[in-house]
């Protein structure tokens, strides 16, 4: 879409020439030499970073944006300060981070490898280092182990500790981010933390003197709070990015986080930033409720968010955790509401009648409810859309939990002949559905009423996903992909039938033309070693047969790509009021969420 930055083209700003050389300022402008960038300064200084870190008493250090920026463009790109395994991994190669079976070990320090040229890696000096000041080398069985080995969650830790060996200024930049140890005291996970220090003490013997208890625990806590999970490898690891510590948290984030191949963060905008507005992520999941994210960002995070969404009872509109109030008729729009979202034990009330009902019975009804969803079938369609019109009696239709079903019914629905409503499903390991964002094709068979309650799913979805993940974000990426699909399936196989026109027929084209422009700009800047990438790659050949199948439609071809956007038909199931399209103009303008990491 035409509001979407396009994708950077490697050419020199100055002579437009080809270029190899990146500014390292803001890492978006190329040069083909240093003289043309020495020369292009003047021009380029005003636009060379995107942000900048700004402090303050309640947020600590904090990220702005130096100039408006567009949906797309990249605001910060960095490498990993430190990248290891997470806790609780079996054993991987410490190098590449493949699955090993322990056959190869290196020779100095005895831990699994996959090859030679991991063993001589240098991301593998600092354990290496360390297990060879031990005396000893790492045992055999750790290498052969077909579960998680308590010393791979060390593994992260001595590379940060290596870094005052080997670049104390960077050492010294560590220890700045924030560690949360009086959070960490209150809530027992300092008890965890000290668990592991015994066994750097003891395992690896590493000095007092060298690294003290105190240092060592505010390190564990930093990459406790810091640390980012990394879905590019074989088996995913975790990451810490100094700069990317530094941006704050919002449930209706602007901005959008991604990982090259390597590992390397990219903070872009999702929506239309403007110059001053603070840059957020998420931290959490934006398709659980507030009590959910609250729960999470305290237990892993140790703040309690304060957004614009958090401090609506509505969520934004959305009655994302809103409940049917017992005390109102079954089809009525009452609802209940958390009176006060920042008080777990506040009451909840209900706007229509002025029901009040305690905290204890909303748990207690969510509590049972989601006892049945975590026993729930996904794989089964019939069994969803169950526990769908089952809950949407206790639950509003956008409640997170229905939310949830929906999502993976409409990925669901159609990825098999046998995954249909109105068939049994999940008899055999070829009709199980993909995962959230596999790219598969909808079956030629799928019946025009489950493509129905396909479209009108995702029609919910989508709206729900452009007021809570507005712009670049993966859930609509997934659910704009999905939509296509449905759209086009069901507009063919009613021009086939002959009911639409040719006319009509191209007009619904175009619309899946739009979605699939919208999916494929969000998630090409995935790798395609993640779901996301390679559903990028699936949608760019939708697109040229989308083209292809339009073009054939006459004898003489015009260019449907031209075409202006039309609304859905009519002919089609009629969708929600609201354009599948997000408004990019989405600002989070309530700053009171949370920068987890400098205080």
């Amino acid at each position: 879409m035409s509001n979407f930055m396009d994708i950077e083209t490697i050419t020199c700003a100055f002579c437009q020439g080809a270029a190899n050389q990146r500014c390292t300022g803001c890492h978006i402008t190329f040069y083909c030499s240093k003289e043309h960038q020495k020369q292009h300064w003047k021009k380029h200084k005003t636009n060379c970073c995107a942000y900048k870190v700004c402090a303050s008493s309640t947020l600590g250090r904090y990220v702005i944006a130096t100039r408006d920026l567009k949906p797309g463009e990249l605001v910060l790109s960095e490498c990993p300060t430190v990248m290891a395994p997470m806790a609780f991994t079996i054993p991987i190669c410490l190098s590449c981070y493949k699955s090993v079976d322990g056959s190869k070990r290196c020779p100095k320090c005895g831990w699994a490898l996959c090859s030679e040229g991991c063993m001589d890696s240098a991301s593998h000096v600092p354990e290496c280092s360390f297990t060879q000041a031990r005396g000893k080398p790492i045992p055999a069985d750790v290498a052969h182990s077909k579960r998680p080995h308590p010393l791979y969650e060390i593994v992260a830790l001595l590379r940060c500790l290596y870094h005052k060996q080997s670049n104390q200024p960077l050492y010294d930049k560590l220890l700045q981010l924030e560690s949360h140890t009086q959070e960490r005291l209150r809530s027992g996970r300092l008890e965890k933390d000290k668990v592991l220090l015994k066994m750097v003490r003891q395992f690896f013997k590493i000095d007092v003197e060298a690294y003290g208890d105190h240092e060592i625990l505010d390190l564990l806590g930093i990459l406790f709070v810091n640390t980012h999970e990394v879905p590019v490898t074989a088996v995913p690891v975790q990451a810490l990015y100094l700069n990317g510590s530094l941006i704050e948290h919002n449930c209706t984030s602007n901005a959008s986080k991604h990982f090259d191949k390597n590992g390397t963060l990219q903070i872009r905008a999702a929506i239309h930033i403007r110059k001053g507005d603070h840059i957020a992520i998420m931290y959490s999941d934006p398709m659980w409720g507030t009590v959910n994210r609250q729960q999470h960002l305290f237990e892993t995070k140790f703040f309690q968010c304060r957004c614009s969404r958090c401090l609506d009872p509505f969520e934004l509109g959305t009655n994302f955790s809103s409940l049917r109030c017992p005390n109102c008729p079954a089809q009525s729009q009452g609802f209940l509401v958390a009176q006060d979202p920042m008080n777990s034990l506040a009451p909840w009330h209900c706007a229509q009648c002025g029901n009040q009902e305690p905290a204890d019975y909303v748990n207690a009804v969510i509590r049972s409810i989601g006892e049945e969803l975590v026993q729930l079938e996904k794989d089964n369609p019939e069994a969803c859309l169950m526990f769908i019109k089952k809950h949407s009696q206790n639950l509003h239709r956008n409640h997170f939990y229905l939310m949830d079903v929906k999502l993976a019914l409409s990925q669901m629905i159609g990825k098999t002949s046998s995954m249909s409503v109105s068939s049994s499903a999940g008899e055999g390991a070829s009709n199980q559905p993909t995962g959230a964002g596999e790219p598969s094709k909808i079956s030629p068979d799928l019946n025009e009423k489950d493509l129905i309650i396909k479209q009108k799913l995702c029609m919910e979805l989508i709206e729900i996903a452009n007021t809570i993940s507005p712009g670049i974000s993966r859930l609509r990426g997934v659910i704009l992909y999905e939509l296509q699909a449905t759209l086009s399936s069901y507009a063919r196989k009613k021009f086939t039938k002959g009911e639409i026109t040719p006319e009509h027929l191209k007009n619904i084209m175009q619309e899946v033309r739009n979605y699939l422009k919208e999916c494929i700009q969000i998630f090409s800047y995935e790798p395609t070693c993640i779901q996301e990438g390679r559903l990028a790659a699936v949608a760019r050949l939708d697109l040229i047969e989308v083209d292809t199948y339009v073009d054939s439609l006459e004898p003489n071809p015009k260019s449907s790509r031209n075409m202006a956007t039309t609304s859905t038909p009519s002919a089609l199931p009629a969708p929600s009021n609201h354009s599948p399209t997000t408004n990019n103009n989405h600002n989070n303008s309530n700053h009171s969420s949370h920068n987890n990491n400098n205080f």
